[in-house]
Formats: structure tokens, C-alpha cells, sequence
């Protein structure tokens, strides 16, 4: 390897380290690359905006910086001076951006640093509110023009953005979401919960489809059904509400967010995301690394993860009646729950560990020097 490549520093900007799929992703590559980095042939940094941190002890532990840019509000645009002059102290060759708005903001500082420093942007999801209108598109049309790459999670959220903006498809790249992957241990451990929602509290995620599924499974199949949703978002209060007005406030439980969820998992009979749209979500990947049965909506890149019947059940979006069924179907069903998780953890260790996610990003980035 060329001295070159021996010096490539990758400063990781994110929006806060606080829980999401994004943040879990980037928490879980920057210890990744920091234990298995044995020639120090990458130096990884992580600049955040606001100061939601669940992981920054974490990472700083591994002896990985994180700075804090301390932004007073969403749109401060003193964070593109920030960034600016760490990226100028950092010496860094890549800057890898995620989620907006800390896209907008590294759009704007790559305008006054050099040329050969190489910014690069992770899309997460196959939707956002700004395509709902088509005067942000100026607007997405700058932000990304200023990106020398764009890496995708999944090939439906490559396709939606192209979709969005044409032009972006010979700059962007699919590398698919991953998660650590560990060996199945109790799997006989008694179970807690009969289902579990992991996710932000969001319209996206679908969870009040959830609630009304156990409404139904309470009234129709007469089924005692132990719920958990794990999560917060600016649904949450709206949520709870529906859950007593239905009453199944005795079947479900919020638990607000957890940072152990592999336990939580384990000891889960099922795994449910009934989401309305998502890119490659990191819950659906922890599940499958967890050994828990999944069911799901086949939406975005879900169903590049998961073969109905194979892996787990995939359903359509918006339908409570059909995820009560599937929920009763598979919980009468342990056979067909052991077999739908042996072949989900098949999968996900052989194609989206994050041994197999950090080979293909660090790859990647030693592309970007070399061009």
C-alpha cells in the first residue's frame, strides 16, 4: 500500500449520535474499523451537530474523537464554518456525510476547501418530505451536486433518488446497510414479549397499524398479546392515546429507548415493522442477527433483505387486518418461527455483517483517493 493510501482520514459528520439507524450504522463501522484497523491505514473522526449523544462515550472510548459542533438551533449556519475549519485541522481527505440537514451544511463548506478533499453522502431512505414538493428540488439538486459520490443503503432507495433527480444515477452506489453479527446463544430464553417494534415514533414506521393489529387480535381472535414498542418520536403522545382509546393499554407497553435491544430481542417471540416506507432499516437487520421471526411490509429495501416465507412474512403496507393474521398465524406457529429465523441469521451474517459492510466502505474510500 502507497503512502498515500496509508493517510486517508475520513471525518464522519452526522446530524447527533443519538438512536437511529443512520447513528447505529456509523457507531457500529467506526469500531469496526478502529479494532480491526491493524496498519492504521484509515484515522476515523465523527463531528456531530446537535448535542443528542448516546454514543459518544462509546465511540470516544474506542479512542475514536467526536467533536461537537453545538449548533443552537436546526438551520444554524455557523456550522459550515465549523466544519470548515475542522475539516481544515483534521487534515482529512474524505468528509462522509449523513441525513439532513448535515448534507446542506457539508454542501456549503465543500464550496471553500480544495478540490481533492472528497465529499461523499450516505442516503438512508427512499423518502423525505422535501420530494413532496417539487420547489425543493433546486434545493436537493445543490446539495447532492456538490457530493462527489452518493452511496445508497439499498437498491430501492438508489432507485427513488434517481427517480428524484436523474442526473445523480452515474454518481450513485448501492452499499448495503449491516449490523454486528454474533453467535445465536439462548435461543430458549423465555420470552418476555409476544411482539416488539423497534423504530422512531414516526408516520413512516406504520406503529398505530401496529396498535390496531392488537386491537384486532384482542377482539377477533381473542389473543392475550404482549406488546413492546421501543422508541421515541413526535408521534409518541399520539400514540398512547390511540392505545387507550382502543383499550389495550394492559397489552401494550412503551418502553421509550433502550440501548441493549439484541436482549430485548432475544427475548421477543416476534419482531414487527409495519413500516409505509423505509430504505434498508437497521432494526430489520439487528432482528435477524438476534434470531427473533420477523414479519414486515415488503416496502423499500426490505424485500431485498427478506423472501416472504424464507426469512420471515412480508405484508402490505396499511393493513391491520393482515398483520393481526400474520401475528396470530405465526405465534400459533413455532416450527415456522425457528425455521423463518435459522434462515434470516443465514443471511444476514453471510451478506450484511458489518465485518462485510467495513470491507466494501473502506474499499470504497480507497477508490476515491486513487481517482
Amino acid at each position: 500500500m502507497s503512502d498515500l493510501i496509508k493517510q486517508i482520514r475520513v471525518l464522519q459528520v452526522i446530524n447527533s449520535l443519538h438512536a437511529g439507524g443512520a447513528e447505529v450504522l456509523l457507531k457500529n463501522f467506526a469500531l469496526q474499523v478502529k479494532k480491526h484497523n491493524r496498519y492504521n491505514d484509515f484515522n476515523i473522526g465523527v463531528a456531530i451537530l446537535y448535542p443528542e449523544d448516546m454514543f459518544k462515550e462509546e465511540i470516544e472510548k474506542a479512542g475514536i474523537p467526536v467533536c461537537e459542533l453545538g449548533l443552537n438551533f436546526k438551520y444554524d449556519l455557523r456550522s459550515i464554518f465549523k466544519l470548515i475549519s475542522l475539516i481544515k485541522r483534521g487534515k482529512y481527505n474524505i468528509v462522509h456525510v449523513h441525513l439532513f440537514p448535515a448534507n446542506l451544511f457539508g454542501a456549503f463548506a465543500s464550496l471553500f476547501l480544495p478540490k481533492n478533499i472528497k465529499f461523499i453522502f450516505s442516503e438512508h431512505n427512499v423518502y423525505n418530505r422535501r420530494r413532496s414538493h417539487k420547489i425543493f428540488k433546486c434545493l436537493d439538486a445543490f446539495i447532492y451536486s456538490r457530493y462527489y459520490k452518493v452511496i445508497c443503503v439499498s437498491k430501492q432507495v438508489q432507485a427513488a433518488l434517481v427517480e428524484w433527480l436523474p442526473n445523480l444515477k452515474r454518481k450513485s452506489v448501492v452499499i448495503s446497510n449491516a449490523v454486528p453479527v454474533t453467535n445465536l446463544s439462548n435461543r430458549s430464553l423465555l420470552k418476555k414479549y409476544d411482539v416488539l417494534f423497534v423504530g422512531r415514533l414516526t408516520k413512516a414506521k406504520g406503529v398505530d397499524v401496529l396498535i390496531k393489529a392488537i386491537k384486532i387480535l384482542k377482539e377477533k381472535y381473542q389473543k392475550e398479546i404482549k406488546a413492546a414498542i421501543v422508541g421515541k418520536g413526535y408521534l409518541e403522545g399520539e400514540l398512547k392515546e390511540l392505545v387507550m382509546e382502543l383499550g389495550i393499554g394492559k397489552e401494550v407497553e412503551f418502553l421509550g429507548v433502550i440501548k441493549d435491544i439484541e436482549k430485548l430481542m432475544k427475548s421477543t417471540k416476534l419482531f414487527v415493522l409495519p413500516s409505509r416506507w423505509e430504505g434498508l432499516p437497521l432494526t430489520i437487520l439487528e432482528a435477524m442477527s438476534s434470531g427473533v421471526s420477523i414479519i414486515a411490509t415488503n416496502v423499500g429495501g426490505i424485500p431485498e433483505v427478506i423472501e416472504n416465507g424464507k426469512e420471515g412474512i412480508l405484508i402490505s403496507p396499511e393493513d391491520p387486518t393482515a398483520l393481526s393474521g400474520a401475528i396470530t398465524g405465526l405465534l400459533k406457529d413455532r416450527e415456522l418461527r425457528v425455521r423463518l429465523s435459522t434462515n434470516a441469521y443465514k443471511r444476514v451474517k453471510e451478506k450484511y455483517s458489518i465485518e462485510v459492510y467495513s470491507k466494501n466502505m473502506l474499499e470504497f474510500y480507497k477508490s476515491l483517493i486513487a481517482e
